[in-house]
């Protein structure tokens, strides 16, 4: 979709936020996904975005290791979901989709959580509802269910 290739400047907050969080940078993440969400009632800021935005200060929170913060901003997002999507969660995700991509970023960053939290069972869910609905496993969950599965600690991997 023509939209989708569209970029708001909260949309550019976000590829920035990214990147930034992938070189290590987690100050200059946080403070751009924080201005995301400084900034929702503002009409070039898209549902999905903001949605993503949440679940990447979750999943900020848990690089810091702080389980409670994460838990908290990706809760918002569970809330988010469910009046966004009243009938369910979309049964089949693609990473080339905005919207998607929000929603697999919040599921990764809730089974990380649920890993972190040791609840396995828990994780395992959210990584396997994660490979169902992307088919072709562009996250690589797939790997991270081997890893709970063969009992090797996620440290021993790439985690994010």
């Amino acid at each position: 979709m023509l939209l989708d290739y569209l970029k708001t400047k909260y949309r550019e907050l976000l590829d920035e936020g990214w990147a930034a969080y992938e070189m290590g940078n987690l100050r200059k993440a946080e403070k751009h996904f924080s201005e995301i969400v400084a900034n929702e009632d503002d009409q070039d800021n898209s549902p999905s975005t903001i949605l993503e935005a949440h679940a990447a200060l979750g999943i900020v929170n848990l690089r810091h290791r702080d389980l409670f913060e994460a838990n908290r901003w990706l809760q918002e997002c569970m809330y988010m979901i469910e009046r966004r999507y009243p009938d369910g969660m979309p049964k089949t995700l693609n990473w080339k989709q905005h919207d998607d991509r929000a929603l697999m970023r919040v599921m990764v960053g809730l089974g990380h959580l649920a890993y972190e939290k040791h609840d396995l069972h828990r994780a395992r869910s959210y990584y396997e509802t994660l490979i169902k609905a992307d088919k072709k496993d562009e996250l690589g969950m797939r790997r991270y269910l081997d890893a709970i599965e063969q009992g090797i600690p996620f440290a021993d991997m790439e985690f994010f």
